[in-house]
């Protein structure tokens, strides 16, 4: 998060955090990845920009362990008093949750890492916002961000899931998102003074009847309704909400596709050695 409400068209609710908190589950192994991969490990330090409902902290926390220590960033107190909460309640200590914009932050030691998932989409200019942050790395420390590559559904028929899917796109363009930051990833961390990252592009994908995917891409069409029909995007007002899982799934089957869900670059440096 960390972005103006308009920004964030997602909104800020207890069904946006539940959602969120699902969101967490479907992409835990390919974060967890990216951060050992960074080399994130015991005893670390970590920044967690955008923390929402405390997710990608917890993640963080379990890899530092208890020697190390894990900060959240957002600027939405609902949601960092929820993720206090619910950072308790899980048995973490070593988690710390801060109210601030990127600019005015400024941590009490040198960190030893900086990550963020589908945060820096939200920011105006995306370099301009980690750059500041970047100063306080320690030499030798751990960039990692995770962003969208959201493309138009052009390979589906004409069906309730292509409407849905290009007003979801619709609705976060017109709020101002980049929905193609995952591969201008390597240029925001140069132009931010980082050196050039490493990259991996994944996508999550689930041929089953049941899956899990179609009432997340539902709840997440839910959850930017009210901003699709304030901007007054084409055909949000057909969609039944409701109906939605249902639809996809049947819509999916009939195509011969499996479901495929937040198309994304995993992206990860190191600053130079002292």
């Amino acid at each position: 998060m960390s972005a103006s409400g308009d920004q964030y068209a997602l909104g800020r609710t207890p069904q946006e955090y539940a959602r969120l908190a699902r969101q967490a589950d479907i992409l835990r192994p390919m974060t967890q990845r990216l951060f050992a991969d960074a080399g994130i490990g015991a005893g670390a330090t970590v920044l967690e920009v955008g923390s929402g409902a405390g997710d990608v902290a917890m993640l963080a926390a379990e890899m530092v362990g208890p020697e190390g220590r894990v900060i959240g960033l957002d600027l939405d107190e609902s949601a960092l008093s929820l993720a206090r909460e619910r950072a308790l309640a899980a048995g973490f200590r070593n988690i710390s949750f801060v109210s601030s914009d990127f600019a005015r932050y400024r941590p009490e030691a040198p960190l030893d890492a900086i990550v963020g998932r589908f945060v820096l989409m939200y920011q105006a200019d995306p370099a301009a916002a980690l750059a500041p942050l970047t100063r306080h790395l320690r030499p030798g420390g751990a960039v990692a961000f995770v962003e969208p590559w959201f493309q138009p559904p052009a390979a589906l028929p004409d069906c309730t899931t292509k409407t849905m899917i290009t007003c979801m796109l619709e609705t976060l363009r017109r709020s101002g998102a980049h929905l193609d930051l995952g591969p201008r990833l390597h240029r925001v961390f140069q132009a931010a003074g980082l050196p050039l990252p490493t990259l991996r592009f994944e996508a999550v994908i689930d041929g089953r009847g049941d899956s899990p995917l179609y009432q997340y891409v539902a709840d997440t069409m839910q959850n930017l309704l009210p901003k699709a029909l304030e901007y007054g995007v084409p055909d949000a007002e057909k969609l039944d909400v409701a109906s939605l899982p249902g639809r996809i799934a049947a819509e999916m089957k009939a195509a011969g596709y499996a479901m495929v869900v937040v198309p994304s670059v995993y992206a990860w440096c190191r600053t130079g050695f002292a």
